[in-house]
């Protein structure tokens, strides 16, 4: 028969074998090894599927919101017929902001920038060595403020300035374990060079991805640029593109940004740590 002194005796035996495992699991070089859970997330709604995406990506307000990332991202220069070449450094911010135009359709502008910072001291920098040609070129800061802005919903996204036809999108959910993970692959604009393709994964834990109250997610984020030349690296004729590898993650104003960018901002730019919503005062060319 089992008493309460033995089920103590017991309970405080395997408490002591389970602190001396953990202690020696702790003492291991390794980890512990466990079944990796992999799974590919599907939704039968879109409108379901839009608004996990916008949550991941951005927000859901009610009226009108805005979100804001910070980045580092390593630039190569792949010319034709030979190797691939590490270039520079950038750090930077995205700053998008939105509003609700109704029935889960929202309107969306932002604004980018980004400091080059040497390869190898990793200092802010206004010029560069192009390894294709050994030249020493001048490296702007790269201001995106001209982005035409979209339509997001349930049907895709569509530029501002197309005729409303909803951009073909790649989205993906899956789950890796205790993360909730967002693969999306996206197009420029219509009127942006060809030669330009974003993609993106963006993750989060599980438990903040199920709580539907949390409606802009605290994720973490990784990506790809593939781009023509910019005119500054000064290339010579032939084919061959630009392409960058970014991380970073979103943030919940101006004073969580690094101080040193933060600063830089202030002194430099202290208009684009605010969103432009005089954006929004550019009538929508096409029915929502």
């Amino acid at each position: 028969m089992v008493t309460r002194r033995t089920f103590v005796s017991t309970a405080a035996g395997a408490t002591g074998s389970l602190l001396s495992s953990k202690a020696a699991q702790a003492q291991s070089p390794n980890p512990p090894v466990g079944q990796t859970v992999s799974e590919f997330l599907y939704y039968d709604d879109p409108v379901e599927e839009f608004r996990a995406h916008m949550r991941i990506e951005r927000d859901l307000p009610e009226t009108q919101g805005t979100a804001l990332t910070w980045y580092n991202w390593m630039l190569f220069v792949i010319p034709g017929g030979r190797r691939p070449e590490p270039v520079m450094r950038y750090e930077g911010i995205e700053y998008s902001y939105f509003r609700h135009l109704g029935n889960n359709n929202y309107r969306i502008h932002a604004h980018n920038i980004s400091f080059p910072r040497d390869l190898k001291t990793n200092a802010f920098t206004d010029t560069i060595m192009n390894p294709i040609t050994g030249e020493q070129v001048e490296t702007p800061v790269s201001l995106l403020l001209h982005d035409p802005g979209t339509i997001a919903g349930p049907v895709g996204f569509r530029n501002l300035n197309g005729d409303g036809t909803p951009q073909d999108v790649y989205r993906q959910f899956r789950r890796e374990d205790n993360l909730i993970k967002l693969d999306s692959v996206r197009s420029a604009p219509p009127d942006w060079p060809a030669t330009h393709i974003e993609n993106s994964c963006q993750w989060v834990e599980k438990d903040l991805f199920d709580n539907e109250e949390i409606t802009s997610l605290p994720v973490k984020f990784c990506g790809h640029y593939a781009f023509e030349y910019p005119a500054w690296i000064k290339m010579p004729e032939g084919n061959g593109h630009m392409t960058g590898f970014w991380d970073g993650k979103k943030i919940n104003g101006p004073s969580e940004m690094p101080r040193e960018i933060l600063d830089r901002m202030e002194r430099e730019y202290p208009e684009l740590l605010e969103p432009r919503w005089g954006e929004f005062d550019r009538p929508i060319p096409f029915e929502i």
